[in-house]
């Protein structure tokens, strides 16, 4: 019984380094079992784990549903609920309707200010649960400038997120083109080209 739960273990993790990760999430986000299972019938019907599952191991295609459908769930239920800045601005949100929040976004930034001074002296003391408390805090505090300012705080995280990619590409774009092995040379070097990607844009 351990032999064929350790394949029936390798076959699902073959199924599921396979699979197109966000169109299953959307698939699963939205509770479609039927289109989860339709999804795997037409573009892994043809992987040998997938028929293992099916042929060796005796399993229809509702039970391999319902074992990647809970396993995808669970993956999700355990990022999305601290990823998702939904979350946080729920959290402000609720504080606000109860009368606990800033009186002003300049009340605000010095609080911003408080806890980056008390993220460096954790840095200082090298304790590092401290260190991942404050990251935490300064993050939930920039949050809050941005909602009180009336800014879109995920907006301005995925615009930030663009802006680093297309510097970095056009870093790894310019090193290519001087011959520059990026993974080798010294960070003086890479600072240069950093400098240099972001003039270039």
């Amino acid at each position: 019984m351990r032999t064929n739960d350790n394949n029936i273990l390798e076959s699902i993790i073959g199924i599921l380094t396979n699979i197109d990760l966000n169109k299953a999430k959307d698939i699963v986000n939205k509770s479609d079992k039927t289109a989860l299972l339709d999804y795997i019938s037409k573009e892994f019907l043809d992987l040998k784990e997938y028929k293992a599952l099916i042929e060796d191991m005796k399993l229809d295609k509702n039970d391999i549903l319902e074992i990647l459908y809970e396993i995808l769930s669970l993956v999700y239920a355990s990022t999305d609920k601290y990823d998702n800045t939904s979350i946080t601005e729920q959290l402000i949100t609720e504080a606000n309707n109860k009368g606990f929040t800033w009186p002003n976004s300049k009340s605000c930034f010095k609080k911003i200010e408080e806890e980056f001074l008390e993220l460096k002296n954790a840095v200082k003391r090298n304790d590092e649960n401290n260190i991942k408390e404050e990251i935490g805090d300064l993050l939930f505090t920039l949050h809050c400038y941005a909602n009180i300012s009336k800014f879109n705080y995920e907006k301005i995280l995925n615009n930030a997120n663009t802006k680093f990619e297309k510097r970095f590409n056009k870093l790894l774009e310019i090193a290519k083109s001087k011959n520059i092995d990026f993974l080798k040379c010294s960070s003086e070097i890479k600072e240069k080209l950093w400098e240099e990607a972001k003039k270039s844009l």
